[in-house]
């Protein structure tokens, strides 16, 4: 079973991981002790250009929304196991399965949601250059939550 953390980082940068391996950012200075600590940010920085300023406001808007995710991965992965053990009761399709669908649904649309607006807000400190490499790079993952379901479950 993924940890709430691993499964937040897996799904808002999933796609830019193979960027983490730019993480020549020296880590000596206030700005290199902050990407050591979000290394996910390193990307951001070495790929779209950003000035100081605008990774300072990207990273603060990042750590701003890390607790919020990962408690919406927590929330997501308890819907997954609730439905997968309803499911496996079964009884067929009872008013208790249909409540637990309708749950994992709106926790994955409440996520979602909260993901666009950090993608768009995040975009919105960044050139229009910038935002647009940023947008196109991130929105495929906050668009599928195919990524976000357990290994051991796949629902097609």
């Amino acid at each position: 079973m993924k940890k709430p953390l691993l499964v937040f980082l897996f799904l808002l940068l999933a796609g830019a991981a193979a960027f983490c391996l730019t993480r020549s950012v020296r880590s000596t200075s206030h700005k290199g002790a902050l990407l050591d600590k979000m290394p996910e940010l390193a990307w951001v920085r070495t790929e779209l250009g950003l000035s100081d300023e605008q990774l300072a406001k990207v990273s603060e808007l990042h750590a701003a929304y890390r607790p919020k995710c990962e408690a919406m991965c927590q929330r997501i992965l308890e819907a997954h196991q609730k439905l997968d053990h309803l499911a496996a009761k079964d009884q067929g399709i009872t008013d208790e399965l249909k409540a637990a669908i309708r749950e994992h649904a709106d926790i994955h649309a409440e996520c979602q949601e909260a993901m666009l607006k950090h993608l768009y807000e995040t975009a919105g400190q960044m050139d229009s250059r910038q935002a647009a490499k940023y947008l196109k790079a991130m929105l495929p993952y906050a668009l599928d939550f195919s990524h976000s379901e357990p290994s051991s479950v796949h629902r097609h």
